[in-house]
């Protein structure tokens, strides 16, 4: 029952981005508190049935769809170190095509979570899903630089209106420390590294998770950092405003803004590939 009340909040969740909505705005729409709202999509406990009704006639889906108790398959719970170099990329295709809707990125103190010659394949079925809808893609990045903002910048032109949507926890990180970066496919499979302050992961193994103590994990830790961190593009739109912010902390003069975008606009990453995920 547990696991059902999950997928049905997820689902919740998932609507109510598509149509632009915040957690307060469904709160107002069906009179209950923010925390009742919240606690929907968490899987906490589920809307009574007189809310329920208005829940999805406010997301425009039938009630009964809504609702629907099926679990979500979760693999068998496992722990495998893979190879950078030689497993990741075959790895990162199968799990792309494999995901049901979602794809989550972080970045934490590391320029690529992997090296761009090892997400070439990925890079293209990424960039094919999030155009014709099949796929979600939420991130979550420090910005060390502007080039590095100027690339995502080109990302969320590229994906203007679709399911694409980036945050950052801080920026202006000076000094690179080893950190970690890593892909949550559907919140139920994991890949992890660990990176050090150089562009290459050459030598350093990854981390392959599956399971419902990583689902349990991850989903809180998820959680917690997408939460706290600024949006760059609400609810997936390109609304530049957040990028503009962030440019000018990383030392953009303003008057150079519309160069920025423009550069932006025309930007080819060295390898001719779609922009990194």
């Amino acid at each position: 029952m547990q696991d059902s009340r999950i997928a049905i909040g997820r689902r919740i969740k998932r609507l109510r981005e598509k149509k632009g909505l915040s957690r307060q705005d469904v709160a107002d729409a069906i009179s209950v508190d923010l925390t009742a709202a919240a606690a929907w999509e968490a899987g906490k406990y589920l809307p009574r049935e007189g809310r329920r009704l208005r829940l999805a006639e406010l997301l425009q889906i039938d009630v009964g769809t809504l609702f629907a108790e099926e679990q979500e398959p979760s693999p068998s719970r496992g722990a495998a170190l893979i190879d950078v170099q030689s497993e990741l990329p075959g790895l990162l295709r199968e799990l792309t095509c494999g995901a049901e809707r979602s794809l989550r990125a972080f970045r934490l103190a590391s320029r690529h979570a992997t090296a761009p010659f090892v997400q070439e394949e990925f890079r293209r079925l990424t960039d094919q899903r999030i155009l014709d809808g099949s796929l979600e893609v939420e991130r979550i990045e420090i910005f060390y630089e502007l080039e590095r903002l100027k690339e995502v910048l080109a990302t969320l032109l590229r994906y203007k209106g679709r399911s694409f949507r980036v945050r950052t926890v801080c920026n202006g990180v000076k000094e690179l420390v080893p950190g970690m970066g890593g892909y949550l496919f559907d919140d139920r499979e994991f890949l992890l590294g660990g990176y050090a302050s150089e562009y290459l992961a050459d030598g350093r193994p990854g981390l392959r998770l599956s399971g419902e103590p990583y689902r349990t994990y991850f989903a809180d830790y998820w959680r917690e950092i997408w939460d706290r961190a600024r949006p760059l593009n609400p609810d997936g739109a390109a609304d530049l405003d957040g990028i503009r912010s962030e440019a000018v902390k990383l030392g953009l003069d303003p008057q150079d803004w519309p160069q920025f975008l423009s550069e932006a606009e025309g930007l080819v990453l060295d390898d001719g590939l779609p922009p990194l995920i």
